[in-house]
C-alpha cells in the first residue's frame, strides 16, 4: 500500500529506532538531574518514564501548556508516542520542556 511504501522509502523504521534510542538516552540523562524519574523504558518511539511519585497527570498538563503532548499511562508513568518522522532536534526540545515542567 501507499503507506507502507512511504515508510520504506523514507526509512521511517530506521528513524524510529535511532531517534527512539536517542530519546531514551536523553531522558536517562535527565533522570540524573531530576530524581523524580525512576526508570526510562521503551522500544523505538514508544517511550515510557516511570516516576517516583503519582504526579504524571500534573506533568502532562504542564507539558501540554508548554507545547509538549504526552499522556499518563498510569498515575506514575508518562508515555510518549511521537510520530515516526520526529527529529533529534525535536526530541531535544521535548526534553527541555520536560526538564522545565518537572
Amino acid at each position: 500500500t501507499a503507506t507502507i511504501d512511504f515508510i520504506e522509502k523514507n526509512s521511517l523504521m530506521k528513524n524510529a529506532s535511532e531517534t527512539g534510542n536517542y530519546f531514551m538516552q536523553k531522558l536517562n540523562e535527565l533522570s540524573k538531574k531530576k530524581k523524580i524519574i525512576k526508570e526510562v523504558r521503551g522500544k523505538g518511539l514508544i517511550v515510557g518514564v516511570e516516576l517516583n511519585e503519582n504526579i504524571a497527570k500534573d506533568i502532562v498538563n504542564k507539558a501540554l501548556g508548554a507545547g509538549l503532548l504526552c499522556n499518563a499511562a498510569a498515575d506514575n508513568v508518562l508515555r510518549f508516542l511521537p510520530p515516526l518522522i520526529i527529529t533529534k532536534k525535536e526530541v531535544d526540545k521535548a526534553v527541555r520542556i520536560l526538564k522545565k515542567v518537572m
